[in-house]
């Protein structure tokens, strides 16, 4: 299944402008650890699959369903027999559409769903849409990939609302439990995460994302924090360390230019954040992948 190998990185191949593949895996064959920028879901169809991920196993039986977010590094041991779905796409189109960004920056590493643990009806949902992405892949009618794509869309959109955006809604209390004030508040930091998503390069202050949002400087920080589990401030050094893993690790540009062109105004804020975030400097991260390939 996996074709292209350096390291521990896995350049995938397609094969189609979609930037979509599916297997109907029934190898009897294990994978090393290994990464790529895709997002991958696994269903087991007969039997069961396993899926390491740092020193956790998930133990997959059939009808389980586990995504991996991208660049999320993961091993896989098969049984000696049965049949798993193996769905891998590009987030290219997720991260096109502008609130879809903010959720795939709240992603964790690994989701994990089952029948015996429906919480919010989430396993049924996804399981209905990825029966029908595998029946649109193997049948390829006219507008397959449109077709796929929507289905993916509606999976990361009931994930976002029911167990993303949905969780943080239950768990903290967002200043007003007026049902239209707690709307107002939310829409009011999507738009604001929308626009950092969009401007991260660019000398943001607080006092600017405030007023993107409406609200006075105090009264966002307060909102942005309860809705998002982070401050501002860290939202913004994520979104902006993001790219610079991105940079260090797919093109030749120098550490200034990285820092530059991933919104930091000079190479030491640049160096302090990137250590703090990732536990080393971005000269050391470039070297590691380096190695890796």
């Amino acid at each position: 299944m996996i074709e292209i190998l350096e390291g521990t990185h896995e350049t995938i191949n397609y094969g189609n402008s979609m930037g979509v593949r599916m297997f109907h895996n029934v190898d009897y064959e294990d994978y090393p650890e290994h990464w790529h920028t895709a997002i991958e879901i696994i269903m087991p169809v007969h039997e069961g699959y396993n899926v390491i991920v740092g020193e956790k196993k998930y133990c997959l039986k059939e009808g389980d369903i586990l995504i991996l977010n991208s660049g999320t590094l993961h091993a896989l041991e098969a049984p000696p027999k049965g049949e798993r779905i193996i769905l891998q796409f590009s987030d290219y189109l997720l991260y096109s559409l502008r609130e879809m960004e903010t959720l795939l920056n709240l992603l964790p590493p690994v989701m994990f769903f089952s029948e015996e643990e429906d919480f919010q009806r989430l396993y049924s949902f996804i399981k209905r849409q990825m029966d029908a992405i595998v029946v649109e892949y193997d049948q390829e009618k006219t507008f397959f990939g449109a077709a796929i794509y929507a289905r993916l869309i509606e999976i990361f959109i009931y994930i976002g609302r029911n167990a993303i955006w949905g969780d943080r809604k239950r768990k903290n209390v967002i200043i007003d439990n007026n049902p239209s004030k707690k709307k107002e508040y939310m829409e009011s930091v999507m738009s604001a995460c929308n626009y950092i998503n969009q401007h991260y390069q660019e000398p943001l202050s607080l006092e600017e994302i405030a007023d993107v949002s409406g609200f006075s400087r105090f009264h966002f920080t307060r909102i942005f924090k309860q809705c998002m589990n982070m401050t501002f401030y860290e939202y913004l050094n994520q979104k902006r360390i993001s790219k610079a893993e991105e940079l260090l690790s797919t093109t030749s540009q120098s550490v200034t230019e990285i820092a530059m062109n991933s919104g930091f105004s000079s190479i030491s804020a640049f160096n302090r954040t990137f250590k703090s975030v990732k536990g080393c400097s971005p000269s050391v991260y470039r070297g590691k992948r380096d190695m890796e390939q």
